[in-house]
């Protein structure tokens, strides 16, 4: 599907203010190098490999919740690489489909509409993709300030926060 392919062509932007938050979490930034990078990520104590895996989780957390926090355009925003390098991409695809769930897309209209148009749809899905994992970080960082010792020594502890009411 050709719109599929111009969403994951987009590299989605987070608040750099979350860097800290990220790094906690997730190896050093790199790819996963097999075995390599999950021993890697067991060794240092880690949750995450990779700074997208932690973004796709911060997005379902946001989803999961119906929690958003839009970017404000004064913030200092950096980049993720594009969708399409996300692994696994089943899990990347549901990401997306929750988006589009949650967005305001007509799909019959959107046939109708010339490429300018579709674009500015595309470009409004990222946007909600963003606001969903700024909404997701912001669970994350609350639970961290309110119980400092939910995530140490709790192997579960993020599939624990995708429960929570």
């Amino acid at each position: 599907m050709e719109l599929l392919k111009k969403i994951k062509d987009r590299e989605p932007e987070y608040d750099s203010a979350n860097e800290e938050l990220i790094t906690k979490f997730t190896v050093v930034q790199g790819g996963r190098a097999g075995t390599a990078g999950e021993s890697a990520s067991w060794e240092q104590g880690k949750h995450f490999s990779t700074k997208y895996e932690i973004y796709m989780y911060a997005a379902l957390l946001g989803l999961k919740n119906d929690y958003r926090v839009a970017l404000k355009p004064s913030t200092d925003k950096s980049k993720f690489i594009a969708i399409k390098s996300w692994q696994p991409s089943d899990l990347a695809e549901y990401v997306i489909m929750g988006v589009i769930a949650k967005s305001e897309i007509d799909f019959n209209e959107l046939e109708n509409k010339d490429d300018k148009e579709v674009e500015k749809e595309i470009l409004g899905m990222k946007k909600l993709m963003e606001e969903y994992a700024n909404g997701g970080f912001d669970k994350i960082r609350a639970k961290l300030e309110s119980s400092p010792t939910f995530f140490d020594n709790n192997d579960n502890c993020f599939i624990d926060l995708l429960e929570e009411k």
